[in-house]
């Protein structure tokens, strides 16, 4: 399932957990199921939007947000990093980067009994 947040939706941490409201359903998950987080750069910009923040559940799961949305700047940079650890020096290089690339951010190391 891909949970696109857009405009009029929201991406939160909230009591420690990642809550995402997309056309009015909620959707929540633990901080130990987050397998992965990236940012994904394209070569669209400064036009277009041309930056997302991926946080990956499963092979399945992913929630996507835009760099433009009203959510993403404190969601990554305040909220995540209280219940993930994300490597700042990867987000410098994606807010630099004008071609398509993928920078990943945090993948989880070990999956909690």
């Amino acid at each position: 399932m891909k949970i696109k947040v857009l405009d009029g939706d929201s991406l939160s941490v909230t009591s420690g957990m990642i809550r995402a409201v997309v056309d009015g359903e909620e959707f929540v998950f633990e901080p130990f199921e987050v397998e992965q987080a990236l940012i994904i750069t394209t070569d669209l910009g400064p036009f277009e939007d041309d930056m997302c923040l991926v946080i990956r559940i499963d092979s399945e799961t992913a929630i996507f947000i835009m760099f433009e949305h009203p959510c993403y700047e404190s969601f990554l940079f305040d909220e995540l990093p209280t219940i993930i650890s994300i490597d700042y020096e990867q987000i410098i290089k994606a807010s630099q980067c004008t071609e398509n690339a993928v920078f990943p951010i945090y993948k989880r190391t070990a999956i909690p009994d």
